[in-house]
């Protein structure tokens, strides 16, 4: 008898033992939520530019980072190289002939938080720049001249896109002209016509 009591005297100490262990649960369940909401993974092709109350915190990645929710916002920015398809029509050239051009420049972010600060597409900015490049660089050529500029003048123009596209963190490493194209038109056959004319001159001199 002295055994069962003491067995049904301790029954009302479970939920007493029961209480603190629910409290410490309730107090520790919404950190593990907000710690796991904050973790995250930033792979070896792409940076987080964090903002803390407005203001850039830093680049964080690769690896494991922290995003604290409602304190800091991200941007994620990939670091791979993008290909810009350029197209150039109806560009004159210095001697009168309209040409059609098209072009591909190879682009990668090289500053993240440049690139993530740009409120426009950086890309689409950075496209925009290098097509008006390569109608300048068509402008201040006669037609015979453009083969030359394919294989030569790629580099110069590069470089003066980035004068441009640094500002958005953005670095063109490679432009290609693929294809000048001419359309038949009045221009061209005058042009052709001189060029004839020219040659002409050339072989049978006066005098």
């Amino acid at each position: 008898m002295l055994a069962s009591g003491d067995h049904m005297a301790s029954i009302p100490m479970a939920p007493a033992l029961a209480e603190p262990a629910v409290w410490v649960l309730l107090g520790v369940l919404p950190i593990v939520v907000i710690i796991a909401w904050a973790l995250g993974v930033v792979g070896d092709d792409e940076r987080l530019v964090v903002r803390r109350l407005g203001r850039v915190a830093g680049v964080r990645g690769p690896g494991l980072v922290v995003v604290w929710p409602g304190l800091e916002r991200e941007v994620r920015v990939s670091l791979r190289l993008v290909c810009l398809d350029l197209f150039c029509a109806e560009t004159v050239t210095r001697d009168g002939v309209t040409v059609r051009v098209k072009a591909t420049a190879v682009a990668a972010v090289v500053d993240p938080v440049r690139f993530a600060m740009t409120m426009d597409g950086p890309l689409t900015a950075t496209t925009v720049v290098a097509e008006g490049v390569l109608r300048r660089q068509i402008a201040q050529r006669n037609l015979a001249d453009l083969p030359a500029m394919v294989t030569y003048h790629c580099a110069e123009m590069a470089d003066r896109i980035n004068d441009s596209a640094s500002r958005w963190g953005v670095q063109v490493t490679l432009l290609d002209v693929a294809d000048i194209q001419v359309p038949l038109r009045g221009e061209l056959i005058a042009w052709a016509q001189g060029r004839t004319g020219v040659r002409r001159r050339e072989k049978h001199p006066r005098g």
